[in-house]
């Protein structure tokens, strides 16, 4: 087993970024996360926290060209559709997507 620090050393910036949460006391914690699916306009992240958070990076349409959104999925539905249309195979409804090996690590060291 590899520990996440030393993944998270050897994985490229593009496949990786910091979540910063809110705490109730008002801390603010910082997890490392890791992209495990893309699709043309979205980006699906997942933290390395004990607790799994689900964060999806959206491209604005009408916004910057690198102007994104950041929300947290709470509804697992949300993410099997993300999933879904990064497809295995790299396209599905249209979409051309890539499924990172990084998901391959966390099914591997939960």
């Amino acid at each position: 087993m590899i520990d996440p620090a030393t993944f998270l050393l050897h994985t490229p910036d593009a496949e990786k970024t910091v979540v910063y949460i809110h705490t109730p006391d008002g801390d603010i914690e910082e997890h490392p996360a890791l992209l495990v699916a893309q699709t043309r306009r979205r980006k699906l992240f997942i933290t390395l926290e004990t607790r799994r958070r689900y964060l999806t990076h959206t491209l604005v349409e009408d916004g910057q060209p690198d102007e994104v959104e950041q929300e947290f999925l709470d509804d697992y539905t949300e993410v099997e559709d993300l999933m879904e249309d990064a497809g295995l195979d790299g396209i599905h409804d249209g979409e051309q997507g890539i499924v990172y090996h990084n998901l391959l690590y966390l099914l591997m060291n939960p």
